[in-house]
């Protein structure tokens, strides 16, 4: 998230009397820890700030602590964005000058101020599973504004796995649809011994390609944040003994990463120490003011090729990206004016745009093929029913995509990556574009795009988008690659 400058049997959920007139509290005694434990692996999490891990450690890397606490802006927790930047409280409290521009801003923890995270359920689910549910608090304030919405997660013991299911329910009085943020799905916080930060900057996934070591010692990086897209989905810590802890993030190839505490803090720290590494995956998403939505992630601990194996064990499963909208937005969202009916999605994205409106898909990682089609599903309305044209714009993966720039700094525009676009380092790949004319009678229709063409020299997609040429609605119920 950020930090400063940004066994058993199931056991039944017990409700401590109200909160504030209406908060229940789960009563956590005199111990707020609760923990989960293999042979290879134990985790806790702290019941005082909303349930977030405080605790990892892997006894085949000695069985130290790596979770970094120094403030309640670390730790491995939830943390989700949206508008308004600045966010104002219910009853007028102002966000601190520091963190104002992060918006709407609810972590797990606890506030800038040092207001708790309140857990209001608790229970172990057998012998490898707990689930908690906390009132999370606005990080922005430091007078305990509370994040109109609710966090569950669900941690999940297997192996040298710890898998984290989580899920936000907000229930905001403020009806805007904000635009999408990127979400961090989670933040991971390591202490200082676990400095290195390693992952595979290519398009060559899973080809036995060498990873990149992006921060190590006495390179003077890791702060401002280090970017970068990786198309194996995984970032990793590590320490001098080659062990550590990755993360991989189906949903994700972006990764905002990074290591404060200059060179001086490399290698060695607790969990109070300023020094510490971090990794979040990210996804742009559009978080209405009663959606439910949630992601899973995988913190993998041991070696880099326990952590790459993994990774590529879950890559195998995957198939052609496909988008369907029965139910969810499935990562996409919008640009330049369009917006839908808001949540629930039933069936179809309902879109309204202006000309020059956007829908624009989720950054993924998908190798050129010859005979590739983007299909969409999808009835077009224009005020005059006739045809409409859609422009489909493809970005390839590209130059700028396999380095690791800095730039995001809880905020701060990112100079190094412009410098490097400017002086021609590596550049972004530029856009692709086909014209696709569409009925606008309202008729649902399967639209079909070749692109093996369009996208000709260039290695593979990383995301595709709609751009509307006139104003009218929609309703999309899938778009999917064949």
């Amino acid at each position: 998230m950020k930090y400063v400058f940004f066994l058993i049997a199931c056991v039944a959920v017990m409700l401590a009397a109200p909160v504030s007139g209406e908060t229940p509290v789960f009563d956590y005694g005199n111990e707020p820890m609760r923990y989960l434990e293999n042979d290879r692996l134990k985790v806790g999490i702290d019941l005082s700030i909303g349930g977030a891990v405080t605790f990892l450690t892997d006894r085949e890397n000695g069985g130290e602590n790596m979770i970094n606490s120094a403030d309640w802006g670390r730790q491995i927790q939830l943390s989700f964005y949206s508008g308004p930047r600045p966010f104002v409280g219910p009853n007028g409290e102002q966000p601190s000058p520091r963190w104002a521009g992060l918006g709407w801003n609810p972590i797990q923890s606890g506030d800038c101020g040092g207001n708790r995270s309140k857990v209001t359920q608790f229970a172990y689910e057998g012998n490898n599973a707990m689930r908690v549910r906390c009132i999370p608090m606005q990080w922005p304030h430091s007078k305990g504004v509370s994040g109109d919405c609710e966090f569950e997660s669900l941690y999940t013991l297997n192996g040298n796995v710890l898998t984290l299911n989580a899920t936000i329910f907000v229930n905001r009085p403020d009806k805007t649809q904000y635009d999408a943020c990127s979400q961090e799905m989670p933040a991971l916080y390591t202490n200082g011994a676990w400095y290195k930060l390693v992952s595979y900057l290519g398009d060559k996934p899973f080809q036995n390609e060498p990873v990149t070591i992006i921060v190590d010692k006495n390179d003077g990086k890791g702060w401002p944040w280090c970017n970068f897209k990786t198309p194996e989905r995984w970032a990793a810590l590590m320490d001098d003994n080659g062990m550590g802890i990755g993360v991989y993030q189906a949903d994700a190839i972006a990764m905002t990463t990074g290591f404060h505490g200059g060179d001086a803090g490399k290698g060695h720290g607790g969990v109070k120490s300023g020094q510490t590494g971090y990794i979040a995956p990210l996804t742009r998403q559009i978080l209405d003011h009663n959606i439910t939505w949630g992601y899973e992630t995988a913190f993998v601990l041991g070696t880099i090729d326990d952590i790459r194996g993994y990774a590529k064990r879950r890559e195998a499963e995957r198939g052609l990206p496909s988008w369907s909208f029965t139910d969810s937005r499935s990562g996409w969202f919008y640009g330049a004016g369009a917006k839908d009916k808001g949540w629930p999605i039933t069936g179809a994205l309902e879109i309204e745009y202006p000309a020059g409106g956007k829908l624009v898909g989720p950054d993924t990682f998908l190798p050129i093929q010859d005979a590739l089609t983007l299909e969409i599903e999808a009835a077009f309305d224009s005020a005059d029913g006739k045809e409409a044209t859609v422009t489909v714009v493809v970005q390839p993966f590209g130059p700028s995509d396999m380095t690791d720039w800095l730039g995001w700094s809880e905020g701060a525009q990112n100079v190094e990556a412009q410098r490097r676009e400017k002086a021609g380092i590596f550049p972004t790949a530029p856009p692709q574009t086909t014209e696709l004319t569409v009925r606008g009678d309202g008729v649902n229709r399967v639209y079909r795009v070749p692109l093996g063409d369009v996208v000709k020299n260039h290695a593979a997609i990383k995301n595709v988008s709609l751009t509307f040429s006139t104003p009218g609605s929609a309703k999309v119920k899938r778009i999917g690659l064949k």
